[in-house]
Parts: C-alpha cells; structure tokens; sequence
C-alpha cells in the first residue's frame, strides 16, 4: 500500500474520530492564544520602554535647559544646584532596559514577571524589589495566561498520545490485526507510516505558527530557525519510543498506559524530581545577606565619621588621591557624604556575587542533569531562544551592575575634583552614563 493511500486512508480516520479531531483543534485554538498573550507582552513592553526613554529624554533637556539658561535647578528648590556634579547626577535619570526578542510571543520564560527596566540611582541595587519578581508556568496557568513554549514542551506529547494511541491497538482490540498483517505484507511499515502521518500533521502545524510569528515581527526565518529545529527534535524524541510502544503492546489500553506513563516519567516524575534535589541541596535564597546588608550595614556607613568614610572612599577608587579632595589635608565632609553611596555599592555588590553564585551552583546542577532530564534541556534551551532564560537575565543584571558602577565613579571623581559642571561637561556626563557594558566587551 503506497504511503499516499495511507495517508488519506488516516485523514479520513482523522477528521472522523471527533475525538481527536476536537483535541487537536482545542491545541491549535490554544497555541494561538498564547501567541497573541506573547504579542500583547511583547507590544506592552515596547510600549513601556518608549515611554521611559521619552521620560528620560524630557529629564535630560531639563537639565540641559538649566545649564543653558544658567539656572541652578528647579525655582521652588533654591537649595539645589546642578553646576554641582552631584545635583547635576542625581537629575539625570538613566535606564536600562532589557529589550523583548522578536521571538518573546513564542517563549514568555520569566519575561511577564521579571522586572525589563530600572531606573539607576546612586542607591540603586541589582536585587532591588523592582527586578526580582518571578513566576512559574503553573501559575500563569492559574492567572488564565498560556506561554507557547509550556503547550508545545508538554501538552503537545499528551496530543500526540490521543492522535496514535490506537494505531494497531484498534485492530488488536477486534481481532484482525493478522489480516491487516497478511494484506500490507510488512505491519510494521504500515503502523510507521500511520505514525507519521500525525508527526507530519503536529509538526506543520507548530512550524506554521512559528513561521507566522517570523512573519508578523519582519525578521529573518534563519532567527527562527533554531527553534524550529529544536521544536522538531523535541516531537522525535517522543515520536520514536511511541512507535516501539505501538509496535510491541497488545490492545489500545497497554499502548495508551504506556504512552502516559512515559509522558509522565520525563515530563513530571524527573523534571519534578531533579528540582526538587535541587531546592533540597540549595534551598530558596530569602536574599537575607541582600536585606542585611541594605539595612545593618548600610545603616553602619551612614553612622560613620567623616574622616573614616573619607579613608574608605578612597579605598574603593584607588585614584581619588590625585583629586583635589584626596589631596587636600581638610576633609570636606558634605563631598564625602555625597559620595558615600560608593561604599553602599560595595556592601551590595559582596552581597549579591553570593546570592549569584549560588543561583550559578543551582543552574549547573540542573544542567548537569541533562542527560536523563531532556525536557528540563529542551525547556531551558527554548527559552534561551527567546531570551527569557536565566543568562539573559543575569546578563540584564550585569548591565545594570555596569551602569551603577559607571555612575558612582563618575560622581566620585566629579565631586572629589570639585569641578563645576556647564552644558559642556553635561554632555560629557550624557556620554559615559549611556554607555554600556558591550561596548567594552
């Protein structure tokens, strides 16, 4: 029997059995939602970002219309002065934003929770409330959102399982298994070819949907391209153990128990387990170093003399001895206080690397588990398409470390030089707090 025959032979079954039919439309019904939630995310957090920059933008021209005009700053606030590095900083809002992939509506990953912009003070933080906000697909479920990457990873093997479970079974079942055996001369093949079919009919239709995202965002198929090959391996690897099950069982309830039970096994039973160890060897991280050292050691500086804040300064920025502040034998104690957010920076970043090496030590575990825990692999490897994995946003952190970094050494030097600042110097401020982390990398 030509593959063709078998083909039409199956559609005809297909669209027959309501079943199945109704089940697969209910996923593709399903997959287009989340589609369209991912597009709604994406455009609202374009959206946002816009809006800040033109905020920010407005701020600056503020600040440049001060310096222009020779105003000091806002009329009501006589006691502000932006001729002063640290007025002239402190009104000068920068944010970093963490820009939506062209493939966000395929993979939400932590991106509708996780914090995408953060405005940088001179006190800000990595880990602040704003950034560190998370959940889970299980969750979203519960809230009435749907993410692409959750239906495909596992719903799409529970469809597959409704699709083909009686493939041979239903013979089985009535007893004319041998005549189908004895009229297409090889079953095996015949059963194959079956199989394929519905592998054919998923696989279309997720690189469909996929391919329709790649349209609708103007990019390029080969950004896409990736995640079509790993959507496709993903389907085989449940697609070449269901034949062996189909193959080898006895009547459409061994295969569709067994098909469950493997769905079960590397979908729940391992993923579930693996992060269980993992919570178990590295417990939830309350970040108690974090909001210690946000309160009782930032609160310790604050409490501080002069002379002793001035002596740690100059600890952090080894160069502040060639200033005019570090020379000078008299220290300055409203300069030393306005830069003391220096040491701040310091006690949060000590912090923080441990609260990021032990997320680090938890990744790897987890990655180490691979090789018995595919669809943990195929999960993390999807969202890292679509940059909403765990080092996009690590690296999101990094960039606003960088940006902190940059401002508070910039205001360092500033004030502990005393200069005076005028729309010249502004603009020199505008470049080096804009630049970013890649542009040294």
């Amino acid at each position: 029997m030509k593959m063709l025959n078998i083909f039409l032979y199956e559609f005809k079954h297909f669209v027959k059995i309501k079943a199945k039919l109704v089940a697969y439309l209910f996923f593709v019904l399903a997959c287009i939602y989340s589609i369209y939630n991912g597009f709604n995310l994406q455009n609202d957090h374009l959206s946002t970002i816009e809006n800040i920059q033109e905020q920010e933008d407005e701020s600056i021209s503020q600040v440049l219309n001060w310096h222009e005009n020779g105003e000091k700053g806002p009329k009501d606030k006589d006691w502000i002065d932006v001729t002063d590095p640290y007025w002239s900083l402190r009104y000068t809002p920068i944010y970093v934003v963490k820009n939506p992939s062209s493939l966000l509506p395929l993979g939400l990953g932590q991106s509708e929770q996780y914090g995408y912009y953060k405005k940088v003070t001179i006190w800000s933080s990595t880990f602040d409330s704003d950034i560190v906000e998370e959940i889970s697909n299980y969750e979203r479920l519960i809230n009435g959102k749907i993410d692409f990457s959750f239906l495909i990873l596992f719903i799409l093997p529970l469809l597959l399982i409704i699709l083909t479970y009686n493939l041979n079974g239903l013979e089985k079942d009535l007893k004319f298994d041998n005549l189908i055996a004895i009229q297409t001369g090889n079953s095996k093949n015949w059963i194959l070819q079956r199989l394929i079919f519905y592998a054919a009919l998923l696989l279309s239709t997720v690189n469909v949907l996929i391919v329709s995202v790649v349209f609708i965002n103007n990019i390029l198929i080969g950004d896409a391209f990736d995640l079509i090959l790993l959507s496709n391996l993903y389907v085989f690897i449940f697609l070449l153990p269901f034949y062996f099950i189909i193959v080898s069982s006895s009547s459409s309830t061994s295969i569709a128990f067994k098909m469950i039970s493997m769905w079960l096994l590397l979908c729940v039973l391992i993923p579930g387990s693996v992060h269980q160890y993992v919570s178990l060897k590295y417990p939830p991280n309350y970040m108690t170093d974090f909001l210690d050292a946000n309160r009782k050691d930032t609160y310790a500086v604050f409490k501080l003399p002069k002379d002793e804040l001035h002596h740690l300064i100059m600890g952090v920025y080894l160069d502040l001895d060639t200033t005019k502040q570090g020379q000078d034998s008299l220290i300055n104690r409203t300069i030393v206080r306005n830069t003391m957010s220096a040491l701040v920076n310091q006690i949060n970043i000590y912090a923080i690397n441990k609260i990021e090496q032990q997320n680090d030590s938890k990744n790897n575990l987890i990655t180490s588990s691979y090789w018995f825990n595919p669809v943990s692999y195929f999960q993390n490897e999807w969202n890292t398409l679509t940059s909403t994995d765990y080092h996009s946003y690590k690296d999101y952190r990094s960039d606003i470390q960088y940006a902190i970094n940059n401002r508070l050494e910039l205001l360092a030097f500033e004030c502990w030089n005393e200069r005076k600042v005028n729309a010249n110097i502004y603009d020199e401020y505008l470049k080096k707090l804009k630049s970013k982390r890649s542009d040294i990398q």
